[in-house]
């Protein structure tokens, strides 16, 4: 019987609509019967798809797996404005004339790739002074964040079968506000626009095709018990090998320095190919017993380069 205090890795969970991402994190740590689980970048309650959960000693991945860049289908809806710059907030204006058409609303959209400057929604969990925005919003402050550099690898879209609508397939680094684009979108055509609905395709390594369901994880667990779920984590390794293709596999002695997180020099490695780790690779740290405990990076010290772990897992 799987013990729940030992249950460690990742979850590809596909957050529904109408469900927040600390909802998810309830559900989760339900379903597994532990305390420790979290998430990787928040979804609003109305937007779905990829939710990346970490359980265990994979929590300590949290800001590593936010680094990663995103996916996103969203609907575009123009001829409105709202504060929030979706469908579910105030109406704050309306277009009076004639919405344009699809190759004037595809110029506009293309024109958003690469960098970008970009001022997060005003209802954002952003922080200011300890705050969040939303609730500076919901208090009627007008309190607006910096505009961060973003980047917008690739943006298309496509016609819908309702007039005004449009699919923007949208692929962007950490950060990016697609209810901001949306919102951009509609300022620079001149008739307001907002998000209708997101889905998040894919986060890093993790994709809307092999994600899991609330309701196919507990069909499983109703089947096979806390074992059946577990099966479906993917482990620290697993997801680690992302970000780092080479290994060390360290003696007893050296794996007890690096567990207690001093720096093992490159040259007292055992490895046939040292000259094949250079400054800044991140590497996959193995102990004597050939398991994965950290995730290590290359710098220059004193007495040469060596590795340190900065992750422990």
């Amino acid at each position: 019987m799987t013990n729940t205090q030992n249950i460690n890795g990742i979850l590809n969970l596909s957050k529904p609509p109408g469900k927040s991402s600390h909802d998810m994190v309830y559900f989760v740590r339900r379903l597994f019967g532990t305390k420790k689980a979290g998430h990787t970048g928040t979804l609003d309650p109305m937007a779905s798809g990829v939710l990346p959960m970490l359980l265990g000693s994979a929590t300590k991945l949290s800001d590593l797996l936010l680094e990663r860049d995103k996916s996103y289908c969203a609907v575009l809806k123009l001829g409105v404005s709202t504060d929030t710059m979706d469908t579910t907030g105030t109406v704050t204006k309306r277009a009076a004339g004639p919405l344009p058409g699809f190759e004037e609303v595809e110029r506009a959209a293309t024109g958003f790739m690469g960098e970008i400057w970009q001022r997060p929604p005003i209802y954002s969990a952003i922080k200011i002074n300890g705050k969040k925005l939303y609730d500076y919003a919901r208090e009627g402050k007008e309190i607006e964040a910096e505009p961060r550099l973003v980047r917008i690898y690739s943006i298309s879209c496509e016609k819908t079968d309702v007039s005004g609508e449009y699919i923007l397939n949208i692929e962007c680094s950490k950060g990016t506000y697609i209810r901001s684009i949306c919102h951009d979108i509609g300022e620079k055509l001149s008739c307001g626009g907002v998000m209708a609905a997101l889905e998040r395709t894919r986060s890093g390594k993790f994709c809307i095709s092999n994600a899991y369901s609330p309701e196919y994880l507990e069909d499983q667990k109703a089947k096979g018990g806390i074992e059946a779920v577990s099966s479906l984590l993917l482990s620290c390794e697993d997801v680690l090998t992302e970000f780092a293709r080479k290994k060390i596999i360290l003696d007893e002695f050296y794996t007890r320095l690096a567990k207690n997180g001093a720096e093992i020099y490159i040259h007292k490695i055992k490895s046939e190919n040292p000259e094949d780790f250079c400054l800044e690779d991140k590497i996959l740290m193995y102990g004597c017993d050939n398991v994965l405990f950290a995730l290590g990076k290359i710098k220059e010290y004193e007495a040469g380069p060596a590795c340190k772990p900065v992750i422990f897992v």
